[in-house]
């Protein structure tokens, strides 16, 4: 049995339906989904053990930083890509006249913590895409000595364009400008290397590529940026503590290097035991191994749409590829709807394009499947 066939059983959905919607949310394998129940049965029956609980996540935190190519010092877990972002936004010592860099492409995930920024007094600039992609340069034309902050995405939502960050992270480290990265169309489908491409923070959720549960997510942040943050909330946590020695308690730190600071009050405990049951997947499937396999399987879908005559507004550059292909059609409702009753799932995004994403528990057998429901509305 290939890796690639072990992997799949794993996911009980594809045996009735071609899932191609994990830039939405990934289906959940019973390895996942009983990890939680067991998290949850322990607390059942009073085995209730928050040290062996820090542990789990310490390992976890290891693992997602190896995952990512980071530093496990330096991540701290969140409640989703919103907060991690937020927390980056909110931490800085913004003044009045500093501003930073989006381009329009972005999900409200990678936007709204940006523009709520403009009550503190900075200018927000929009780099604007055409056809919907966007170059490096794009963004470093709107760029000047007061430019703080570029935040892209690793991969858009809403077409599957691949962002160029190691060029990006590049140009910001020689100007000493923060590069922050939504990663989550990208993280466990798309092999990440966040220090070797100098991205200051890097967030992401754990309910797609990751393959784990809602609710739990991730921030990796560089040294300098961590050193800069100033957290909007503050609470006990691996490293934050209540030093109440004096007549007058004070709040203590550790170790200002590490991210837990980032970090307040209980963790998402049956959420980071479901992830690291997810993890379990990638690391046995091998990271190595299921980007090539995703990719090839994106293209294969592509192509075959193209042939079909359909409208694919996905760029097919492997270099801005990934995993997700968008299609204009003239009814994405009845498209989707098609798509649904032909054992399809797909989702449609904000521009009225039908989205296809693939995961590494699809195959060439998916690809097929989803191109023959696709030649009733593909012309």
């Amino acid at each position: 049995m290939s890796w690639q066939d072990e992997f799949r059983q794993w996911f009980p959905i594809t045996r009735d339906k071609a899932y191609a919607n994990i830039a939405y949310t990934s289906p959940l394998s019973p390895r996942v989904s009983g990890a939680v129940a067991d998290f949850f049965d322990g607390i059942t029956h009073a085995r209730s053990d928050k040290p062996q609980w820090l542990r789990d996540a310490d390992t976890l935190r290891t693992r997602l930083a190896r995952l990512l190519g980071g530093d496990a010092r330096r991540l701290a877990f969140t409640k989703n890509t919103t907060e991690g972002l937020n927390t980056v936004a909110q931490g800085l010592a913004w003044q009045d006249g500093d501003n930073l860099v989006v381009d329009d492409q972005e999900h409200p995930t990678n936007a709204l913590p940006w523009l709520n920024l403009r009550r503190r007094g900075v200018e927000v600039r929009v780099a604007r895409a055409e056809a919907h992609r966007y170059s490096v340069e794009d963004l470093w034309r709107l760029v000047d000595a007061r430019t703080r902050l570029i935040a892209v995405s690793w991969v858009q939502y809403g077409t599957g364009f691949r962002t160029d960050i190691a060029e990006l992270g590049r140009r910001c480290a020689e100007r000493g400008i923060w590069l922050v990265v939504d990663g989550i169309q990208g993280a466990g489908l798309l092999r990440a290397r966040v220090d070797e491409w100098r991205v200051d923070a890097f967030a992401c959720g754990a309910h797609k590529g990751m393959l784990g549960p809602l609710g739990v997510g991730l921030l990796h942040v560089s040294p300098g940026l961590l050193d800069a943050l100033d957290p909007l909330y503050v609470g006990p946590s691996g490293v934050t503590t209540l030093d109440k020695s004096g007549p007058q308690w004070r709040l203590g730190v550790s170790d200002p290097g590490d991210a837990r600071r980032l970090e307040t009050g209980n963790l998402n405990y049956p959420g980071i035991a479901g992830w690291a049951g997810a993890l379990d997947l990638i690391e046995e499937a091998g990271p190595d191994r299921i980007e090539p396999w995703v990719l090839e399987l994106s293209q294969a879908l592509s192509e075959g749409l193209r042939a079909l005559g359909a409208q694919v507004a996905t760029p097919s550059g492997a270099e801005s590829r990934s995993t997700t292909t968008a299609l204009r059609v003239a009814d994405p409702a009845q498209a989707l709807a098609h798509l649904a009753r032909e054992g399809v799932v797909a989702s449609i995004v904000e521009y009225g394009y039908v989205r296809l994403s693939v995961g590494a528990y699809n195959n060439h057998a998916d690809v097929d499947r989803i191109l023959r429901a696709a030649r009733a509305f593909a012309s």
